[in-house]
């Protein structure tokens, strides 16, 4: 059974104040809106249309199954460097950061091991194009690794709530 501990004075401030300062931020990970291809195309519009499929491409999920898969990993981490922030030992912001930086880490993981479905013909003959102008590098027959340019620009940020 479970034993309340009443906590009062300083350390129940401090306890509070890193409460407050933890409900006050939240870690983001993906696409933001300086991440663009060289013709303008936001990169977070190509990522949802990788995710979820478009009438051109079949879905390649990366993101839904990363969540799905390391949620609870996630929370883990949380859990204990939300310790570190009560006992003053890391900041809300950066146990935030550590933790978006985790996230994105994981879903870039899972990106580069993506493997199905595989590309159309046509895509791995334009790819072919490309390459013979030395445009592009990467894997002809990869999945959502083309020019690199989404596996790159995909990061994180921590904004107050």
């Amino acid at each position: 059974m479970a034993r309340l501990v009443r906590i009062s004075g300083p350390a129940r401030q401090t306890l509070e104040n890193a409460i407050k300062d933890l409900k006050s931020k939240r870690a983001r990970a993906g696409w933001f809106e300086t991440a663009k291809y060289e013709d303008g195309t936001p990169v977070a519009s190509v990522a949802a249309g990788n995710e979820y499929g478009s009438p051109d491409t079949p879905p390649r999920p990366f993101m839904r199954p990363t969540v799905a898969e390391k949620k609870p990993g996630w929370a883990a981490i949380s859990r204990q460097v939300a310790k570190n922030v009560v006992n003053g030992a890391q900041t809300a912001t950066q146990m935030m950061d550590l933790l978006g930086m985790k996230v994105s880490g994981d879903i870039a993981k899972t990106i580069t091991q993506l493997t199905s479905p595989p590309l159309k013909p046509a895509t791995i003959r334009n790819r072919l194009r490309k390459r013979a102008n030395q445009h592009t590098v990467g894997s002809l027959d990869k999945p959502l690794v083309d020019s690199g340019i989404m596996l790159g620009t995909l990061s994180h940020d921590v904004e107050d709530i």
